[in-house]
């Protein structure tokens, strides 16, 4: 399990690495016994390295390397079969350079442990977000985001803002080019009754909802203010779930940094209250209709 604040590189090797934990665990070893088994067999390897694995901190887990420590932990034939198909499942790109945006905007995204967020994302296949206060960012346009950006981290210069824009509309391009098959936006009434300086941005960010929600694997729905007291007023969060992957993650942002969650109690709970509220929500053809009429007040 993660320690709720830093993502593993691949939430697929997490999970291996969680099960042969447990399998050595199961065969009464400790970290520094089961490495020294290795060694003995020819396996360099360490503790730490053996710590890393079990976080699912390790970019790569070789197949000669997860049989060695399959055979040192007597795993049945069936275990055997289920973690090496789920280790070839993985899609993570080993050894591969950051994105040059990530490496220039390096200073904006650390603080907040944002880059564990935007490689998770990629990988998605499907995402669920709510958003109270603001349109999602997957959905926000140029202009909407700078403004956002500009209202939610007043301390930046306008080159940085530029910059976290930049990688917002990255995330947008990849993400149409990805894996991800169904995006759920689940927006509270009151994004859409900002007030913004220009009325014209909230116009285009309006229609902009209306276009996105055409497409195939994008699903919109307005939670009116209407529905009283509801879970969701805890705040934001994002859902992820991955191919392969048996367990999904959670994201919450603060002003400071992002919360990453996979204990399944959480996550259960996270993806149990966005079903609710989906369910209370606008269905597509009202909120269709919602946003056309918003669009309408905006240009009179």
């Amino acid at each position: 399990m993660t320690d709720g604040t830093h993502a593993p590189t691949s939430l697929t090797l997490s999970e291996v690495g969680e099960r042969l934990g447990e399998l050595r665990g199961r065969s009464g070893l400790t970290q520094a016994q089961a490495a020294d088994q290795l060694r003995d067999r020819g396996v360099k390897i360490d503790a730490p390295a053996l710590s890393r694995i079990e976080r699912g901190q390790r970019a790569r887990l070789s197949n000669d390397l997860a049989l060695a420590l399959l055979t040192c932990y007597d795993a049945s034939p069936a275990e055997r079969t289920e973690i090496l198909e789920l280790l070839s499942a993985d899609a993570t790109p080993a050894g591969l350079p950051r994105p040059a945006l990530w490496r220039r905007h390096a200073a904006l995204i650390g603080p907040m442990q944002f880059e564990g967020y935007l490689k998770q994302e990629q990988r998605a296949l499907a995402i669920t977000n709510w958003e109270p206060f603001v349109i999602p960012g997957l959905l926000q346009t140029p202009d909407y985001a700078r403004l956002v950006i500009e209202g939610l981290r007043p301390e930046l210069k306008p080159g940085e803002v530029r910059g976290l824009v930049d990688i917002r509309l990255d995330r947008q391009r990849k993400i149409q080019q990805g894996a991800l098959t169904d995006f759920r936006a689940l927006i509270g009434e009151e994004a859409l009754l900002s007030t913004l300086r220009d009325p014209a941005v909230m116009r285009d960010q309006l229609q902009r909802l209306v276009d996105e929600s055409a497409r195939p694997a994008v699903a919109v729905r307005i939670l009116p203010k209407s529905t009283g007291y509801h879970p969701g007023m805890a705040g934001p969060f994002v859902h992820m779930r991955f191919p392969q992957a048996t367990r999904s993650v959670v994201w919450i942002e603060t002003m400071t940094s992002s919360i990453y969650l996979d204990r399944e109690e959480e996550t259960t709970r996270y993806a149990e209250s966005f079903a609710a509220l989906w369910e209370r929500a606008l269905s597509p053809d009202e909120t269709r209709a919602y946003l056309t009429k918003r669009i309408e007040e905006q240009e009179a």
